[in-house]
């Protein structure tokens, strides 16, 4: 086995970029048409309710990552609490959920240029996944520095949307249901929730991080809550200037919005910026699920997994995962079919999710008495903690929406 080891060198401020960046370019550039499909003028209330649930999570993965700062993620929290058959076996799904994640966004990526440049789409799934394996290749540091700067440009030209859309604000009814109702609206919440999976790719960032008991809980927590303000401002803005049966129908939904507001000058700003924030999705993607394969081959007893823990190269990273990881991603990127692709990858995460929280359940319950994590859920009966039971309640909701949206197309 290789004897280099991964190197501390992120800070805060590369933590909450990563968890802003791994979430923001995800669910609003790419799927935000296909959930207004769904619910409609209430889309905040969508994203609202996916973010509050994913949230709760974060609370498990916060205390999680505080006890366990390694670079496995959940597969190491369920190792801890369910054992290591257990967690390799749900390594496989935590492996899918990061992969198919990459591969819609990916998809989402190539409708976005499309606008500007005449390529066939599988050829740009192709080349802007093996694009991200490359910064990869170069290492945790230069990703941080390329996903830092594409998260600062993603955020700008979001700021600038709200900004031009607020004078639009109240001329449209946010609480009026279409024709699918509350169902439409939860339908919609399951769709968007694979936005989310960047919780899962952040904690894997933990054994690259200094005083990660620390600093991974407040990453996890404050990018969660920053993106659950940015995407509830930028649903309102885009039904409050768009129609949702045109927000719907259109590819690109934001840089329709852009055009409505800026003229074609603006739907082109808004593209080039659409393209950072989907690429350093799939970055970020790519990144935390080639330390999680790093990570179960460290733990296997399978030789030809050993390969995986080959840290090497210009940026001491694990090479070989990360080329696996992005020749999968090319694989369900060719599928073509964003929605489709997205409600795959969420049942992974909702199943990944799940497991998470019930494996701190667990974890609590086999060890009543021992010290507090760094970070420590509140609100505990007999040292259960009821928001994890929240989560887990919801995301059992959430998962019976998203086979729903899978099989029928619609609530």
């Amino acid at each position: 086995m290789e004897k280099r080891k991964l190197k501390k060198t992120l800070g805060l401020w590369d933590i909450l970029m990563f968890g802003i960046g791994g979430m923001v370019g995800a669910g609003i550039y790419a799927i935000v048409g296909e959930a207004a499909a769904l619910s409609g003028n209430m889309l905040w209330l969508s994203f609202a309710i996916a973010a509050c649930v994913a949230l709760l999570t974060g609370l498990s993965y916060a205390e999680f990552v505080s006890r366990f700062p390694d670079s496995g993620g959940s597969f190491e929290y369920i190792k801890q609490s369910l054992g290591h058959k257990t967690a390799l076996l749900m390594s496989v799904l935590m492996m899918f959920t990061g992969v198919v994640a990459a591969a819609a966004i990916a998809i989402s990526f190539a409708s976005y240029l499309t606008r500007l440049l005449e390529f066939p789409s599988w050829i740009i799934v192709i080349a802007i996944i093996g694009l991200m394996a490359l910064f990869n290749i170069f290492g945790a540091k230069y990703s941080s520095y390329y996903n830092s700067i594409a998260t600062i440009i993603t955020l700008l030209g979001l700021a600038v949307i709200i900004a031009v859309c607020i004078p639009e604000f109240g001329n449209t009814d946010l609480t009026e249901f279409n024709n699918f109702g509350w169902n439409g609206i939860v339908a919609s919440s399951a769709l968007i929730f694979f936005s989310y999976v960047g919780f899962e790719d952040l904690v894997k960032m933990a054994e690259e991080t200094k005083n990660a008991e620390k600093v991974m809980p407040k990453g996890v927590l404050l990018s969660g809550v920053a993106v659950l303000i940015i995407y509830v401002l930028i649903a309102i803005s885009a039904v409050s200037v768009l129609d949702w049966n045109k927000l719907a129908q259109t590819g690109g939904p934001l840089a329709a919005v852009a055009q409505t507001k800026l003229g074609t000058i603006g739907a082109t700003g808004l593209v080039v910026i659409a393209l950072f924030a989907t690429s350093k999705t799939i970055l970020s993607n790519i990144l935390g699920t080639s330390r999680l394969l790093y990570d179960v081959a460290r733990d296997s007893d399978i030789a030809w997994l050993k390969k995986f823990t080959t840290i090497s190269g210009i940026g001491n990273a694990p090479n070989y995962a990360i080329i696996a990881i992005a020749l999968v991603a090319i694989a369900f990127g060719l599928l073509g079919d964003l929605k489709l692709v997205a409600s795959i990858s969420n049942i992974f995460i909702f199943i990944v999710f799940g497991m998470v929280n019930f494996s701190l359940l667990i974890y609590r319950s086999n060890h009543r008495g021992e010290k507090k994590a760094p970070f420590h859920i509140p609100l505990n009966i007999k040292n259960i903690p009821i928001p994890t039971l929240f989560a887990l309640a919801a995301i059992l909701i959430l998962f019976g929406y998203n086979i729903y949206n899978l099989t029928q197309g619609s609530p």
